[in-house]
């Protein structure tokens, strides 16, 4: 559950730039010969929404109804009396509650001319919602699309751009604390929890991994506003000891992928300089894996992420390279990084703002 503050500022995103991320939508939907578009949310798949309006649903689930002329409307299975904080942490002015999804699409396109509704990222809706769609338009194609949204936030703008580095800031710090030496495992996590809650983020998981050697590694994958980082750092078994070379050279392989971060390669390519990067002897029955993701995919985990898509210029993906152990053990290293010009840049780096 999303437990942080959500906020609406326009000192943070300007006022136009959510209503011209709508209109770009639009202007999708018209190319596609669609005459509404549908985007599902839940608790779990929410950054679409936030993307277009800066709605966080914390429970239940919704659907945000985009005309390809007009303004949206979200329909929510929630109770009326949550209209009016989500006017004010949003810029949707039509709410509408009600018990299923079927009457509340019934309710929006019974004036209309019959026409095709189109399902932003089919792939990810529930077969039930789909269903309550379809009963509530008899005569209205129902076409599934691809996600239209996601593409739009694969680049963030300026000013995501600088949230996630406000993000990536704190993140460093908090990192440095709690990956200290010869701290408990419990204390590291309070720590990160801590600072991250603090400093504004929204959502926030931390874990502590164990592998053999005495080698641990602390992975955060939090959203800031909305946009998601995930960072991974491998800690020694106390201080003053080294990491053993198979730990280094899994950090090595971390630098063979940011190293290959580049517009317009392939994110498979990263992912394969870390494996191929990796010459130092795994610890026996041990596997590795690199990944690369954009941080749009983190809601979801990646896992519905293609690693044959390009990595356009002024993306933020996260490169991570994981150990598995066959007693159940596991390490991992990340960075988000930002596809630049010449290579990944750190979010927080300065010349990403010039």
């Amino acid at each position: 559950m999303k437990r942080g503050l959500v906020v609406l500022d326009s000192a943070e995103v300007p006022e136009q730039e959510r209503p011209g991320r709508v209109a770009r939508l639009q202007q999708r939907l018209t190319d596609e010969g669609v005459t509404l578009g549908l985007v599902y949310a839940d608790v779990h798949r929410s950054d679409d929404l936030g993307y277009l309006t800066n709605l966080c649903i914390y429970w239940n689930e919704g659907i945000l109804a985009v005309p390809a002329d007009g303004e949206p409307a979200f329909l929510m299975k929630l109770s009326p009396r949550v209209h009016g904080w989500m006017r004010r942490s949003s810029t949707l002015t039509d709410l509408r509650s009600g018990k299923g999804f079927t009457a509340l699409v019934q309710g929006l396109v019974e004036n209309r001319e019959q026409g095709v509704i189109g399902l932003v990222d089919a792939a990810l809706w529930p077969a039930t919602a789909v269903e309550e769609v379809r009963a509530a338009a008899p005569g209205w194609e129902v076409r599934p699309l691809g996600g239209l949204v996601r593409e739009q936030r694969l680049v963030p703008s300026t000013a995501e751009l600088d949230l996630l580095g406000r993000a990536a800031a704190a993140l460093r710090t908090a990192l440095d604390a709690g990956t200290a030496p010869d701290l408990p495992d419990g204390e590291r996590i309070a720590i990160l929890e801590q600072a991250l809650r603090g400093a504004g983020y929204t959502d926030l998981m931390v874990e502590v991994v164990h592998g053999p050697d005495g080698v641990s590694a602390v992975e955060v994958t939090g959203q800031y506003r909305f946009g998601w980082l995930r960072v991974a750092r491998l800690v020694a078994p106390h201080a003053g000891l080294a990491l053993p070379s198979w730990a280094a050279a899994v950090q090595n392989a971390l630098a063979a992928a940011r190293g290959a971060v580049a517009p317009g390669v392939r994110a498979a390519a990263p992912a394969a300089a870390a494996e191929n990067a990796f010459t130092t002897g795994l610890p026996s029955g041990a596997v590795l894996h690199a990944t690369v993701v954009h941080q749009a995919d983190l809601s979801t985990g990646g896992d519905y992420a293609s690693p044959e898509e390009e990595l356009a210029p002024g993306a933020v993906v996260v490169a991570g390279v994981e150990v598995l152990f066959p007693d159940g053990g596991r390490v991992a290293v990340a960075d988000t990084v930002r596809v630049g010009v010449t290579g990944a840049e750190d979010l927080d780096a300065e010349e990403q703002h010039a």
